[in-house]
C-alpha cells in the first residue's frame, strides 16, 4: 500500500507541474487521442459532485475558484476555498465515492515559474491554485488512497487494494477544450494501470556487462571545478561558528534556469515537468544517508529563458558562460527575503543557482567537447560563487547537477587529493571525475562526506540553516523511470530518433542509438524505476544501479545515533589540550532512503590543564619549528610564531627568523593551541573556542578584577592616578611604581604628544623605550606577562598588561615636550581575613559598546551584560548577581558604508605541465564588499593598486628522460603463434636526444616483444624433387627422385599421411644405339675388377672406361 501511495503522490505532482498547459501525464504521446489508441481498454464516466452521504449536488467538478494569479493580483480569500469535496463516479462495474481534503502544503508560497524574454520577465505563475486534493474512498480509508486535482476537471489516480485507476477529463469534446459543458456533466476517461502497454521496454532483453564508453563524453567526463581562494579573514566577515561537529538539517533554496536551447529541445509544454523531474533526482541524491548530513534541495524559483538575455552570455565556452551566469543570477537575487518570510515582491530568495543548457560545453574554449559541468569549489553561500553550469543530457543530468553542487559544498573529485577511488580503497562514487560501468553514482564516498561535513562545521554554510515555511516542492515519490521509459531517456540525450539499443545491465549504464546510428553510452545508469530483466528476475525495475523485483522497494529505515566512543588522546601533555569523542549514525544505520541522524556527532573536552614546566617550549613555537626542515620556495628558514595582527588566530603563521616576512605554514594549528597569548581560548579545527578561567572548554567561569577565577574582587585594591607634573624636557622621569603581582595594568597618555612612555626594572634595566631608543609598537614579554605597547598615528600612546607581574616595575616617561598628562591604573594584591562579600553588593551592568566587528560593509556592536561589584564597579563572576534580573545584551549595526575595492586573488590552479615549462592560472577579480555576506564585482579600473598577475610560467625544469617506443614490426611467422618486435629508446622529453638505457627507469620500460598470431598455419605436405636420369643407357632401367614431408616453413615433418605419399622410383627406358657392335668378343667383366657392383650403384656405367671394364654388369644400363 505504501508503494501505491507513493504513486498517488507522484501523479499528483505530475498534474501540478503540467496543469498550466493542461498536458497529459503520458508525455511520450503527442495527444490524448493517440494515447487512448495504445490503451488495451478504457471506459468513459461522468463524475458528479455529491455530499458526504452521496447525495447529488452538481455536475460541476471543475474548481470554480480556480484562478492562476500573480501575487500582485487580487488575492483569493482562503475562506472561500472548499477544503472538503466529495465526488461519485462509476466504472468497471464499481461505484467510487471519493472523500477529498485540500492539500495546502503542496508547494511553498515562495515558488514561482518565470518566463523571460529579451526584455526580462514576461509572465509567471506560482502554483497557488487551491485545486489539489488527497483522500480516500468513503468507508475504505485504511485500504484506499486518492490523489486528484480538479483545476480543469478530475485529473489523478484512485488506488484500491486490487487495482489502480487513472482518471482525466476527455479532451476536444467542445470547441474549446478549456471549458466544460456542465448541463449533463463532462465525460472523463478512466482506465486501469494494468491496461497500460509498456512500449519500448525490454520485452526480449537479456543482461550483460560492457565497459565501452562513448568517445568524448563519459558522464561528466572532464568535469571542471574552479577552486577558490580564501578571502583575508578580518573583522568584515560575521560568521556564526558551530562549537561542535553537529548534524543539523540544511535547506538549499535553489534557483534553476533553463536556457532557450532547452526550451527549443523539450518544448514549452514539457520543460517545467522535465526540469522538476531532474531536480527530483538531485534532491533524492542529497537525501541519501551516505552523505552523512541532512541536506534538502528545494526548488524555490524556476526561470525559463525563451530568448537571450542582454547581460547573460551562454555558449560552448563553459568558463565564460559560468562567470556570466554567476554574475547574472546574483543580479536577480532577491534581497527582500530572509528565507523565512514571504517577500513583498513575491520573488523567492535562493542560496544556489543551477543553469541547465543544451550547449555542448567545454572548458577553456568556445567549441564542443567532453565537459558536462563546471562549478566553484566551496562557493556555497557566497552570492557570486554559489552557482554551476550543467549540460543537459537527459535525466542523467541530475548526476551532473548533484556533482557540481557537491563542488559548491567544497567537495573535490574522488581520488584527487584523497584516497577514495584509488587502489585498495572504496570505489569512486558520485564525485568521480569519470564515470564507468563500475561507478556507483547513487551514493557518496567517505571522502565526499568528510568534505561537506568539514565545510558545514566550519560555518561556511550558515545561509542554509533557515528552514522555509513550507517545502517549496513536494518531490514525486515514484521513480522517474516509471514515467520516462528507456527509449524516452535516450531521446532526451540523443534526439527524437534515438532509442535503447543494447539490452544489457540497463541499471548500470544505458545504451542508445546516436544520430550516426551507432550504439553509444554516456555510462549513465537508467533512471530509477526503469524496467529491467535478469536471469533471475523476469520483470524488475532499477534501484540504485541494481535490478530488483518490480514493485518492491527496500524498506525505509531512519538512522539512530550509536554510543559515544571513549575519549581520545589529549592533544597536549600540559598547558591545556583537548580530547574528543565520536558517535556514529549506525544504531541503526539509515537504509532504503531513511533519514540521517540529526544532532551532535563529535564533542570535545578539556584535558591536561596543568601548566607546563618552567622552561618548556611554547606550543605554537614548536609547531613553527617543525617546518625548519621543510623548504619554503626552495630555501630553508628558522621559523618563529608571528604575533602581529591581521591574521587568523588559529592559523599557523610563522615569521622567518632574520627576514622581514611571515607566511601561513598551516591553515590550522594543533587542537588545544591558545588563540593568543593573553587569552585562555583555544583553537579546535581551526576555530577559536572559548575557555573559562577554570581551563574548561565552554565554561562560563571568569576572572574578577584581581584575576582570581570565580572571585568577587576582594583580594586586590585598585590603584588609579594622573601624572601631570610639569617637568623639564630632555630626560626620563618616573611616573609610577608598579608592585609585583599587579594585574590589569593600563598606562595611557591623555593627549597625543612627542613624549614616550617607557618601562624599566628596579635595577634600571629598561624593557621598553630605554637608552633614548624608541621601540616599534608591539608586544613585549616582561616580568612574566605580556605588555602591549601601542602608538597609533591618530591616538595617544598606551601600555597595557593583564599581569600578574613577577617583579616590581617602574613606568617612566621620556619628555620631549610639555607633559600633557598620563593616566594609570592597576590592581595590587592585598591580604584580607575574609572575602568581603558581606560588605559589598553586586549588580548587572551593560559594558561599553564593543568595537565594531567590521570596519566597513556592515558590522555589529554589542553591549555585554556583566556582573559588577557596587563599591568599585569591577567585574566578577555572574553567579554573584541575581540571574532572574539579568537584562538582555544590546546589539546595533555599525560601519555600514561599503568597503574600498580590493583584489580577490584565487589560488593557483595546477600547472598545465609537470615539467618542461607549463602555465598556471588563477582568478583575479576587483571586488567591493557591500554587506556582511555580500560582495560586488567591479571593473579592473575600480581597484587602484597594481593588478595581480593571472597567469605565470611553472615547472620550467627539464623533464627526465623517458622511454619512447617505435612502431611494432610485422608478426613473424606469417601464421600460427609468433611475435612482434619493436625498438624502445631512452630519449629526452623533446625527443631530440637519445640517452643510454640506464638513464630511464627500467621498471617502466615498455615491452619490446609481444605475442601475435595471423591465423592458423597450413598442415605439412609431401614435397617431391625432380626425377633423376634413367639408370639404363639403352633399354629398360630405373629413375629416382626425392620425396619429403615438409611443414609450411620448409622444415622436415613426420605428420604427412603415408597413404598419399608420392612414389620415389619409377621405370624408365633409354633408346638403344641402332649401329651393330663390330666387336664380336664376349661381353664380360674383367676378372681383376671387383668393384663392378659399385660402378652400377653409383651410375658410372655411362663412362667408357667403366663400361669397358664392367661390360656385363653395365649391360642394359
Amino acid at each position: 500500500m505504501e508503494i501505491l501511495w507513493k504513486t498517488l503522490t507522484w501523479i499528483l505532482s505530475l498534474i501540478m507541474a503540467s496543469s498550466e498547459f493542461h498536458s497529459d501525464h503520458r508525455l511520450s504521446y503527442s495527444s490524448q487521442e493517440e494515447f487512448l489508441t495504445y490503451l488495451e481498454h478504457y471506459q468513459l464516466t461522468i463524475p458528479i459532485r455529491v455530499d458526504q452521504n452521496g447525495a447529488f449536488l452538481s455536475f460541476t467538478v471543475k474548481n470554480d475558484k480556480h484562478s492562476r494569479r500573480r501575487r500582485s493580483m487580487d488575492p483569493i480569500d482562503p475562506q472561500q476555498t472548499v477544503s472538503k469535496l466529495f465526488f461519485k463516479l462509476s466504472a468497471y462495474g464499481k461505484h467510487f465515492h471519493l472523500n477529498l481534503t485540500l492539500n495546502t502544503d503542496f508547494v511553498s508560497k515562495h515558488f514561482t515559474v518565470e518566463y523571460w524574454g529579451k526584455d526580462g520577465p514576461q509572465w509567471k505563475h506560482d502554483f497557488l491554485d487551491n485545486c489539489h486534493y488527497t483522500g480516500y474512498l468513503q468507508d475504505q480509508r485504511s485500504t484506499t488512497k486518492v490523489a486528484l486535482s480538479n483545476c480543469v476537471g478530475l485529473h489523478g489516480v484512485i488506488a484500491t487494494e486490487d487495482e489502480e485507476y487513472f482518471i482525466e477529463p476527455l479532451k476536444n469534446t467542445t470547441e474549446d477544450s478549456k471549458h466544460f459543458s456542465y448541463e449533463n456533466g463532462h465525460p472523463h476517461v478512466i482506465y486501469k494501470k494494468s491496461t497500460l502497454q509498456q512500449r519500448h521496454l525490454y520485452d526480449h532483453s537479456h543482461c550483460g556487462v560492457s565497459d565501452l564508453i562513448r568517445s568524448g563524453k563519459p558522464w561528466w567526463l572532464n568535469d571542471t571545478s574552479t577552486f577558490p581562494s580564501s578571502l583575508p579573514i578580518n573583522g568584515t566577515h560575521i560568521r556564526h561558528r558551530q562549537k561542535r561537529s553537529v548534524s543539523i538539517e540544511r535547506f538549499v533554496e535553489t534557483l534553476v534556469v533553463a536556457d532557450k536551447m532547452m526550451v527549443g529541445y523539450h518544448g514549452r509544454k514539457d520543460i517545467e515537468h522535465y526540469i522538476l523531474s531532474v531536480m527530483n533526482i538531485v534532491a533524492k541524491l542529497y537525501r541519501d544517508s551516505s552523505l552523512g548530513n541532512v541536506v534538502n534541495i528545494i526548488v524555490a524559483r524556476l526561470i525559463v529563458l525563451t530568448e537571450d538575455q542582454p547581460n547573460l552570455e551562454i555558449n560552448h565556452h563553459a568558463d565564460k558562460s559560468l562567470d556570466s551566469f554567476c554574475k547574472w543570477q546574483k543580479s536577480i537575487l532577491s534581497h527582500q527575503s530572509d528565507g523565512n518570510t514571504i517577500p513583498e515582491n513575491g520573488i523567492a530568495h535562493h542560496d544556489n543557482a543551477v543553469l541547465i543548457t543544451r550547449y555542448d560545453i567545454c572548458t577553456y574554449k568556445n567549441k564542443p567537447c567532453g565537459t558536462l559541468g563546471l562549478a566553484s569549489v566551496a562557493g556555497m553561500c557566497e552570492p557570486e560563487r554559489s552557482c554551476s553550469i550543467n549540460e543537459d543530457i537527459g535525466l542523467g543530468s541530475a548526476f551532473t547537477i548533484a556533482h557540481e553542487i557537491g563542488h559548491n559544498f567544497g567537495m573535490n573529485h574522488d581520488g584527487i587529493g584523497n584516497s577514495c577511488g584509488t587502489k585498495g580503497h572504496e570505489a569512486a562514487k558520485l564525485m568521480a571525475a569519470h564515470i564507468t560501468a563500475n561507478t556507483n553514482p547513487f551514493s557518496w564516498s567517505a571522502c565526499s562526506r568528510d568534505y561537506i561535513t568539514s565545510f558545514l562545521d566550519s560555518g561556511r554554510g550558515t545561509c542554509l540553516d533557515n528552514e522555509p515555511p513550507k517545502r517549496d516542492f513536494l518531490y514525486p515519490a515514484v521513480a522517474p523511470g516509471q514515467v520516462y521509459d528507456a527509449d524516452e531517456q535516450c531521446r532526451f540525450q540523443y534526439g527524437a530518433t534515438s532509442r535503447q539499443c543494447k539490452y544489457g545491465e540497463v541499471c548500470r549504464e544505458l545504451w542508445c542509438l546516436s544520430k550516426s546510428n551507432r550504439c553509444v553510452t554516456n555510462s549513465i545508469p537508467a533512471a530509477e524505476g526503469t524496467l529491467c530483466q535478469t536471469g533471475n528476475i523476469e520483470k524488475g525495475w532499477c534501484y540504485q544501479g541494481d535490478c530488483v523485483p518490480f514493485g518492491t522497494w527496500p524498506q525505509s529505515v531512519d538512522g539512530g545515533w550509536g554510543p559515544w566512543s571513549l575519549w581520545g588522546e589529549c592533544s597536549r601533555t600540559c598547558g591545556g589540550g583537548v580530547s574528543s569523542s565520536l558517535r556514529h549514525c549506525d544504531s541503526p544505520a539509515p537504509s532504503g532512503g531513511g533519514k540521517y541522524c540529526l544532532g551532535e556527532r563529535k564533542r570535545y573536552r578539556s584535558c591536561n590543564t596543568d601548566p607546563c614546566p618552567l622552561g618548556a617550549r611554547d606550543f605554537r613555537e614548536k609547531q613553527c619549528a617543525d617546518f625548519d626542515n621543510m623548504p619554503f620556495r626552495g630555501k630553508y628558514y628558522n621559523w618563529k610564531p608571528y604575533t602581529g595582527g591581521g591574521v587568523k588566530p588559529c592559523a599557523l603563521n610563522c615569521l622567518a627568523e632574520g627576514y622581514n616576512f611571515y607566511t601561513e605554514r598551516a591553515p590550522a594549528v594543533i587542537d588545544g593551541t591558545q588563540c593568543n597569548a593573553d587569552s585562555l581560548d583555544i583553537c579546535i579545527n581551526g576555530e577559536c573556542k572559548h575557555v573559562g578561567c577554570d581551563n574548561i572548554l565552554g565554561s562560563d567561569a571568569r576572572e574578577d578584577r584581581c584575576r582570581v577565577c570565580g572571585g568577587d574582587g576582594s583580594t586586590c585594591d585598585a590603584i588609579e592616578g594622573f601624572f601631570n607634573d610639569s617637568l623639564p624636557r630632555g630626560g626620563y622621569m618616573e611616573v609610577v611604581q608598579i608592585p609585583r603581582g599587579s594585574v590589569h595594568i593600563e598606562v595611557r597618555e591623555v593627549a597625543m604628544s612627542k613624549n614616550y612612555i617607557a618601562l624599566k626594572s628596579e635595577g634600571d634595566d629598561y624593557y621598553i623605550n630605554g637608552a633614548w631608543t624608541i621601540d616599534w609598537p608591539r608586544k613585549f614579554d616582561v616580568a612574566g606577562t605580556a605588555f602591549h605597547y601601542k602608538r597609533p598615528t591618530d591616538e595617544p600612546e598606551s601600555l597595557e598588561a593583564l599581569g600578574p607581574t613577577s617583579e616590581n616595575l617602574i613606568v617612566m616617561v621620556l619628555l620631549q615636550e610639555q607633559n600633557l598628562g598620563i593616566r594609570y591604573k592597576f590592581n595590587v594584591p592585598i591580604t584580607r581575613t575574609g572575602s568581603g562579600d558581606n560588605d559589598v553588593g553586586f549588580t548587572w551592568n551593560h559594558q561599553p559598546w564593543s568595537e565594531c566587528s567590521a570596519t566597513c560593509a556592515g558590522g555589529v556592536q554589542r553591549q555585554e551584560v556583566v556582573c559588577k561589584r557596587l563599591d568599585d564597579n569591577s567585574i566578577v563572576q555572574n553567579n554573584y548577581c541575581d540571574p532572574e534580573s539579568k537584562p538582555p545584551e544590546n546589539q546595533r549595526a555599525c560601519n555600514t558604508e561599503p568597503c574600498p575595492p580590493e583584489w580577490f586573488i584565487g589560488d593557483w590552479l595546477e600547472c598545465s605541465k609537470t615539467c618542461d615549462g607549463g602555465m598556471r592560472t588563477r582568478a583575479v577579480l576587483c571586488i567591493r564588499k557591500i554587506g556582511p555576506s555580500e560582495e560586488e564585482t567591479l571593473d579592473y579600473s575600480g581597484c587602484l593598486t597594481h593588478r595581480p598577475i593571472e597567469k605565470e610560467p611553472c615547472n620550467n625544469q627539464s623533464c627526465p628522460p623517458q622511454w619512447v617506443a617505435l612502431d611494432w614490426s610485422e608478426c613473424t611467422p606469417k601464421c600460427g603463434p609468433g611475435f612482434k618486435h619493436r625498438i624502445v629508446l631512452c630519449k629526452s622529453s623533446d625527443l631530440s636526444k637519445t640517452f643510454p638505457a640506464t638513464q630511464c627507469p627500467e621498471e617502466s620500460k615498455p615491452p619490446v616483444r609481444i605475442r601475435c598470431s595471423l591465423g592458423r598455419c597450413p598442415p605439412p605436405r609431401w614435397v617431391t624433387g625432380d626425377w633423376g636420369q634413367c639408370s639404363a643407357q639403352c633399354g629398360l632401367g630405373q629413375q629416382m627422385r626425392t620425396v619429403q614431408c615438409l611443414s609450411y616453413t620448409g622444415q622436415a615433418s613426420g605428420d604427412c599421411p603415408e597413404t598419399v605419399r608420392p612414389p620415389s622410383m619409377q621405370q624408365c627406358e633409354s633408346k638403344c644405339d641402332s649401329t651393330p657392335i663390330s666387336n664380336t668378343e664376349e661381353c664380360k667383366d674383367v676378372n681383376k675388377v671387383a668393384y663392378c657392383p659399385l660402378v652400377l650403384k653409383f651410375k658410372f656405367c655411362s663412362r667408357a672406361y667403366f663400361r669397358q671394364m664392367c661390360c656385363k654388369t653395365c649391360q642394359g644400363h
